[in-house]
């Protein structure tokens, strides 16, 4: 992957959970509902821009299309080399999303548990949002990642739902392309498709986004075998989704979407390809430019995103309890105050800060957790070692290639 494209991708992931982040705190602390009828200062306009569901969802789309680039593009990639890869893959995929989901929903378990306990007199718990979601069952479910799909999500920690969504995603795409890996047994192949289809066709069945998130992942996933830009600026690109994804910010929503619901579904579609846009400019375009993306910053925030997306909600939740349950219950939902701002940055704060240090023990881990899944493996099912391949004589050395840099997905 070319370094910028690297560079861009990290960005967006830290950014895209922070807007989550700031989308959820601003529903739970900030009260903007006068926002169109009393002045208020440059900034909490801005806030308000920024922190509306509408840029949230356009966040969560970017997710979905950036996993099926890196994920989905690098399972089109193995089959187009001939390259036994499943095993190595579901390795990656399976340490990727259970090292950061089992601990994500042990956590909701916890916070929704000790808040529930703590703060009984806010009410918080109790809210119909949360009605019915603290049993067993949903706990489990969340395990096996069915929250969303099958099931409702377990407690508090709404936002699981998508992660169930990628994760059936990983599952499917290469049993679904399986008959094309023409390295594997011919049964096995055909086998892997009919398990595939199964298990697309049962997760489609309920109700959910899951089928609409699909053609989006996908879409990203295909966008690599692009093989030149749409459109070459960068610049222009990167101009061209911003100032869509304002207008969808401005225009659907409220009345106009609930007269016209499709509307939602156009403008999902429309960003998401533009955001692949983006993405095949920045992958053949110049590998300099774009200062702003240079700086280390960008990888130390991208690397505990993944953290801060999955733990968020349960500790926000948590911090809204405790508010209620000691300023008292009506206090976060008046009219925004310089107070309710100052409550709702800190509430961020801590809630970046504590998914800094629970990535630590999750996401940092990722590589050490595919080592020893790995031996493990080796095990039960020890892979014939690979013919050893010849040195390339020093005049048919391979050029030196462009900076490059991995992703860690």
């Amino acid at each position: 992957m070319p370094f910028i494209l690297s560079q861009f991708i990290e960005a967006c992931r830290w950014l895209g959970a922070l807007v989550v982040l700031a989308v959820h705190t601003n529903n739970l602390f900030v009260n903007l509902s006068d926002i169109m009828n009393a002045p208020h200062a440059p900034l909490v306009y801005a806030w308000w821009f920024y922190s509306a569901f509408e840029l949230g969802h356009q966040a969560v789309l970017a997710f979905f299309v950036m996993s099926g680039y890196l994920v989905g593009g690098a399972v089109l990639a193995q089959m187009r080399k001939n390259q036994n890869f499943l095993r190595e893959y579901f390795i990656h995929r399976v340490s990727r999303i259970y090292l950061v989901v089992g601990p994500a929903v042990a956590l909701t378990l916890v916070l929704d548990s000790l808040g529930g306990w703590l703060f009984a007199s806010s009410g918080v718990y109790q809210w119909p949002l949360f009605k019915g979601h603290f049993s067993p069952l949903l706990f489990f479910a969340s395990f096996i990642n069915l929250q969303g799909i099958a099931f409702d999500y377990f407690g508090t920690n709404g936002p699981l739902w998508s992660l169930a969504c990628e994760f059936w995603y990983y599952v499917t795409f290469p049993l679904l392309l399986l008959p094309f890996a023409r390295n594997y047994p011919l049964a096995l192949r055909f086998f892997g498709f009919a398990l595939g289809a199964a298990l697309l066709l049962a997760l489609s069945t309920p109700p959910s986004w899951f089928k609409f998130g699909y053609i989006l992942w996908a879409g990203g996933a295909f966008a690599t075998l692009i093989t030149r830009p749409i459109i070459r600026s960068r610049w222009l690109a990167l101009l061209l989704y911003a100032v869509v994804v304002a207008i969808i910010r401005l225009v659907v929503r409220g009345h106009l979407l609930e007269a016209h619901p499709w509307l939602g579904d156009v403008a999902d579609l429309l960003a998401s390809g533009l955001f692949i846009i983006v993405l095949i400019a920045f992958r053949y375009g110049p590998s300099e430019g774009f200062a702003l993306l240079r700086p280390k910053f960008h990888k130390t925030l991208a690397d505990f995103s993944f953290s801060l997306y999955s733990i968020h909600m349960p500790i926000l939740i948590f911090a809204r309890a405790a508010v209620g349950g000691t300023l008292g219950n009506d206090w976060a939902t008046q009219l925004a105050t310089p107070q309710n701002f100052a409550v709702a940055f800190s509430v961020m704060g801590i809630a970046i800060v504590s998914s800094y240090f629970f990535s630590r023990v999750t996401e940092a881990k990722t590589g050490a957790a595919r080592r020893r899944l790995r031996a493990l493996l080796d095990k039960w099912a020890p892979v014939r070692a690979a013919p050893s391949q010849q040195p390339v004589p020093a005049q048919q050395a391979v050029p030196a290639q462009p900076p490059r840099q991995r992703i860690e997905v």
